[in-house]
């Protein structure tokens, strides 16, 4: 073999090791050096919901051996509060960041921010007036409005007259499930009679109810397009003694909202998978940190239990989810 012939193979040697010590430092370096996540949550209170999805992004970062921060407002109408821990998360330079936007306008200048930092970003639960991040890993709202919507139309005649407790106006989420109960009542969506806003606060949910039953006498059917108020509406409606006489059915299912529809309060909850959302926007924040590609979109799924299906396995495990 010539001397030229020689150089061109260890040319070739040395370019196959720098290659090969390349990809070991970086496969190394995803054990060695953990990655951290940063997830900010619209609230970090003790809702099931917000619970659930901090617990399946908790198992999540575990099997991929990340370290992940959860953090968040008190409430959710805590927008300012929000962008502030938007920030700390950007100067203190993390892999990824997973945010669920409180405000589709007043978040996105933030959300940007992270981008600009070249920080991946994963948004969770709500998108905002325009795109951003690498990834959405939410409910189709949409889908889940129509479902509760599809199903209550049942207990609808010529003369009912229906209300809607909505959580945030002009959020991503409220938009969505309103359109979606309305296009599941079909002809019935005319008899709507009004939908007001609670802010996503349960007191506020249930002194809305009681003024919409007092506008509207012959309101027979209420729906919550959330947690906070569904349970608030359902609240207002036990006090006033009116359980028996108006169908209610909600989005979500907390403990207080099961209990609510074994008592027969709700006819249905259309629930949301909140451990899949934060276990999937975890592992979608790594992905992304490792710079692999990821979908755009990712649906975590929905579900409509009603008394009658709410004890089959499957169904208990929604229901309860639990990480371990």
């Amino acid at each position: 073999m010539g001397r030229h012939n020689r150089k061109i193979i260890f040319a070739a040697a040395a370019l196959l090791c720098a290659a090969l010590a390349f990809v070991c430092v970086r496969h190394t370096g995803r054990k060695n050096s953990p990655l951290r996540i940063v997830m900010i949550q619209k609230a970090l209170d003790d809702t099931d919901f917000w619970t659930s999805i901090a617990q399946g992004g908790e198992m999540a970062a575990e099997e991929h051996d990340a370290v992940l921060t959860v953090a968040g407002p008190p409430r959710e109408q805590e927008i300012g509060m929000q962008n502030e821990m938007i920030l700390d998360a950007i100067a203190d330079r993390p892999d990824a960041i997973v945010l669920a936007p409180g405000s589709s306008e007043e978040t996105l200048p933030y959300a940007r921010q992270i981008e600009e930092a070249g920080i991946p970003l994963v948004l969770l639960d709500s998108t905002m007036e325009e795109k951003a991040g690498v990834s959405v890993v939410a409910t189709d709202n949409y889908e889940l409005g129509y479902k509760m919507g599809n199903y209550m139309k049942q207990f609808v005649d010529e003369d009912t007259v229906i209300g809607i407790v909505g959580h945030v106006e002009g959020s991503s989420t409220a938009i969505g499930r309103e359109a979606g109960f309305r296009a599941g009542l079909g002809e019935a969506q005319d008899q709507v009679a009004e939908i007001v806003f609670c802010d996503s606060v349960t007191e506020k949910a249930s002194e809305l109810t009681r003024g919409l039953l007092e506008k509207y006498p012959d309101m027979d059917m209420i729906v919550g397009l959330n947690e906070y108020s569904a349970v608030g509406a359902a609240r207002a409606v036990l006090e006033l003694g009116l359980s028996d006489e108006i169908y209610m059915a909600g989005i979500d299912s907390s403990l207080e909202q099961i209990r609510l529809l074994e008592a027969g309060v709700y006819e249905a909850l259309a629930i949301q998978k909140p451990f899949n959302m934060g276990y999937l926007g975890v592992e979608t924040a790594i992905r992304a940190a490792w710079g692999e590609e990821v979908e755009e979109n990712i649906d975590s799924g929905s579900e409509l239990i009603t008394k009658e299906n709410m004890y089959t396995e499957e169904n208990q495990k929604l229901l309860f989810p639990v990480a371990e």
